[in-house]
Parts: C-alpha cells; structure tokens; sequence
C-alpha cells in the first residue's frame, strides 16, 4: 500500500507540476535567480554542482518539492526550497526552462 501511494504522489506531483509551470512568469523568474545562479552557474558548467540550465519546468518543480519535503538531502537546497512559494517555483521553473548553455 505505501508503494502504491508512494507513486501516486510521484505522478501528482509531477502532474500539479507541469500545471503550475505553464504560468510561471520568466521575468519574475530571471529576477528571482540571482540566488540560485551564484552556485547552478548561468554558463552550465557543473563545477560540482548539477547544472539546471534547461531543465524542463516539470522535473525542475518535482526535484524542488523533494527538497522541500526533505526526500532529498541537502541542506542548502532544502532551506531555499522551503522559502519558496508556488508561485515562485513556477517562476524560475519556467525561466531556467528557457535558457541554454553556449
């Protein structure tokens, strides 16, 4: 039974995800970066940390709710994620979506 609904929540996460990313704002997103950005560099090299330049806006939503929830281990990346609404996560979702490295 926990299997079970262990993969529910995955696919409705991922599901309310890609909903909450279609109006993700990327003006709001490219303002709110400046924090990630100092550590998931713009060019996407991945200097020991995993680039999330073009990571599409569904896994980049489904990866910073499992910080939230804690799923994932990291300090730093869970504190971030907890500070940040729906309305915030949709935002940089959808503008790191956008970019590409060169």
């Amino acid at each position: 039974m926990r299997k079970h609904l262990a993969t529910f929540v995955s696919i409705f996460v991922l599901l309310v995800g890609t909903v909450m990313a279609a109006d993700g704002d990327v003006e709001y997103g490219e303002y709110l970066s400046s924090e990630c950005v100092s550590c998931h560099l713009l060019s996407g090299e991945e200097h020991g940390i995993p680039s999330i330049i073009g990571m599409d806006e569904a896994s980049f939503l489904a990866l910073m709710q499992s910080y939230r929830n804690k799923e994932r281990e990291n300090p730093t990346m869970q504190t971030i994620a907890g500070a940040l609404d729906e309305e915030q996560l949709s935002a940089l979702a959808n503008y790191f979506s956008t970019l590409s490295s060169e």
